[in-house]
């Protein structure tokens, strides 16, 4: 946080509640309320402003954690994650084919949903025999819109677009894939992942798939976000996101960048796992932590 922001904010709770309180005496509020009410709530702004403080130290030595290797040679942490590691281990791809396994990853709920709801008004439009044509007919298109609506919110996903853009080179990825190690990311709307193996590395968000050939990774690293909150400028909290992000080189020699994100833990295991493919076909691939605001 500024300087300058701290210099308002303190103004703000200093001044904001003697006002608070003069407001409340002018809406008939009587004395001993007002001034109850506009202590607490100043209390609350206060607290919140020492909280942000307190998250603000603690986010610094987080970062020079990171940003040092500190944070991951700590014994607590490879304990945790030796824990995470026993219990949660890479997925294997059990479909018949990698577009089968990302469809299903992407399939949403509400679309399955909505197209359920347009059978309840498919069948009886078929099988009611209402004596009067328009309420069939109305039935079916309202059972259209809905199989309409169902149908684009599951095929409105980046996997037949990936697909085409393999071209040639499909079946390799394909088989790639079905052979790799895989890691899975979901909450709420994030839908996001990584398969390994030793020649291809499939990575995807909610709004992109990328296959990048192991031989032309440049670099793979951890990048951490940490993203804050206010309600009406006051601090609420905040969250940290994992992601992993790996730089890598097109056939023509150009830069590309792509990324997952994950838990913490599974950062780790995809770096490792990407280290155990870069042994395998002997790239040069560099690592390095990247923790941003």
């Amino acid at each position: 946080m500024e300087m300058n922001r701290k210099k308002r904010f303190l103004l703000a709770v200093i001044g904001g509640t003697p006002l608070g309180f003069l407001a409340l005496l002018y809406y008939g509020v009587p004395v001993l309320p007002a001034v109850i009410i506009a202590l607490v709530l100043g209390g609350i702004v206060a607290l919140a402003f020492v909280w942000e403080i307190r998250a603000e130290k603690n986010d610094a030595a987080f970062r020079q954690a990171v940003e040092s290797g500190e944070r991951y040679a700590q014994d607590e942490w490879r304990e945790a994650y030796a824990k995470y590691r026993g219990t949660h281990d890479f997925q294997r791809v059990t479909a018949k084919s990698m577009q089968a396994d990302l469809n299903r990853r992407y399939r949403k709920t509400a679309g399955i949903v909505l197209t359920g709801i347009s059978l309840l008004f498919f069948i009886p439009a078929v099988f009611w025999r209402s004596g009067a044509a328009e309420a069939n007919v109305f039935l079916a298109i309202g059972g259209l819109i809905f199989l309409s609506w169902g149908l684009l919110k599951l095929l409105r996903t980046p996997v037949r677009a990936f697909c085409r853009a393999c071209g040639e080179n499909l079946p390799h990825i394909d088989r790639s894939y079905l052979n790799g190690k895989l890691l899975s990311y979901r909450k709420g709307d994030i839908r996001s992942g990584i398969c390994i193996d030793g020649d291809y590395t499939v990575i995807w968000d909610a709004k992109r798939i990328t296959a990048v050939e192991n031989s032309r990774v440049t670099e793979a690293r951890k990048h951490i976000r940490r993203t804050k909150y206010y309600g009406n400028g006051v601090y609420t909290g905040s969250r940290t996101d994992y992601f992993l992000i790996v730089d890598y080189d097109d056939a023509a020699g150009s830069g590309h960048r792509c990324s997952a994100q994950l838990n913490e833990f599974q950062v780790e295991m995809a770096l490792e796992a990407m280290n155990a493919a870069r042994s395998s076909v002997g790239f040069s691939m560099k690592e390095q932590n990247d923790y941003v605001f």
